[in-house]
């Protein structure tokens, strides 16, 4: 008579393969009733995995744009932020101009404030982070703008000193400044003064920073400008104004021509707080896009989530009732197996 099916080591062998199958369901209960996902979700759902799969890229994607879209708001963030101090600056040196303007004893005062401010302005269109300069369009990795005062000598305060000496034969500091009249004066601010910045000579002599703004893809299908950068015509007036002040030999030209260069600063910082406020003005209408497409997205991944959920997801309450249920089976197949293991034909003879 065969008797193996009933032996002792077959019974043991058995409770022990049960024992294996409950603790491989257990440890997929465990991991449902911890993640509240199928520990399995491809043997779970079958043909409905690939529509899961498809909205888990869909939802990867949405997150995507909302890291990329932080990074973009934070870089216009800080660009808001710089471009407000650089327009306070500008309005404090019109009040300066102003003063000068009135009397001749500010002279002094206006050269100096030219020269810090436009230090500082420097400073400001070369704010990097992380070693990302952001006024500088695409070129992130350049420094947008040289040092005006810089050592060795800029090429733009060379270009400024050869401009002046070609138009009126003598240097800024030398003998002779004080006999241009105002019309030569106004006809040097207009003409090869202004020529240092435009286009071509700021390009050439001042900034390298990129034309080209970094764009940022927002959505699905929107792509907005995130930057700005220091070839702005705002820029450019700005540093015109406090060059006009500081390098142009003014305490030594006479009233007619100081009035002259004074005058035309005060209208060229005008013009550039207008122009200031108008590159901000932009700025502002890309985070304001940005976060209505934050919102768009936020709205989108929360209905994406609850379809996931309804595909993947368990009930928790059941699976916490599966792992105790688990749990006791692997207890009664462990006291089984150890009464089992006790069983000897020597008790019975």
């Amino acid at each position: 008579m065969k008797t193996t099916t009933v032996s002792t080591a077959a019974l043991t062998n058995a409770t022990r393969e049960t024992r294996t199958n409950l603790q491989v369901k257990l440890a997929e209960g465990q991991k449902e009733a911890t993640t509240g996902r199928l520990a399995d979700v491809g043997l779970s759902l079958g043909y409905l995995t690939q529509r899961t799969v498809s909205l888990r890229q869909d939802l990867d994607r949405l997150n995507t744009f909302k890291d990329t879209n932080a990074v973009a708001s934070s870089r216009l963030e800080l660009t808001q932020t710089t471009l407000e101090g650089v327009g306070e600056a500008a309005q404090e040196f019109l009040q300066t101009l102003v003063a000068a303007r009135a009397s001749r004893s500010s002279d002094n005062v206006a050269i100096t404030d030219a020269k810090q401010k436009l230090t500082s302005f420097n400073a400001a269109m070369n704010t990097a982070v992380n070693g990302a300069h952001i006024f500088a369009g695409v070129n992130t990795d350049v420094k947008p703008l040289t040092d005006y005062y810089g050592t060795p000598t800029s090429a733009a305060r060379t270009a400024m000193a050869d401009a002046f000496v070609n138009e009126f034969g003598v240097a800024q500091s030398q003998s002779g400044v004080e006999s241009i009249s105002g019309a030569q004066m106004s006809a040097f601010l207009d003409g090869a003064f202004n020529d240092l910045f435009d286009t071509a000579n700021w390009t050439a002599n001042w900034s390298a920073a990129s034309e080209q703004n970094i764009t940022s893809r927002i959505n699905s299908n929107e792509r907005i400008a995130t930057s700005t950068n220091a070839n702005e015509a705002a820029f450019r007036s700005i540093a015109a104004a406090y060059t006009m002040i500081s390098d142009i030999g003014l305490e030594e030209l006479n009233e007619e021509a100081y009035q002259t260069v004074l005058d035309k600063a005060i209208a060229v910082v005008g013009q550039a707080v207008g122009d200031l406020t108008q590159v901000r003005a932009g700025l502002g209408t890309s985070e304001e896009r940005i976060a209505a497409a934050n919102e768009r997205i936020e709205i989108q991944v929360t209905i994406m989530n609850e379809h996931i959920t309804t595909l993947e997801g368990v009930d928790p309450y059941e699976a916490t009732a599966n792992v105790n249920a688990l749990l006791t089976q692997i207890e009664t197949a462990y006291a089984l197996t150890a009464r089992l293991q006790n069983l000897s034909l020597i008790n019975h003879i």
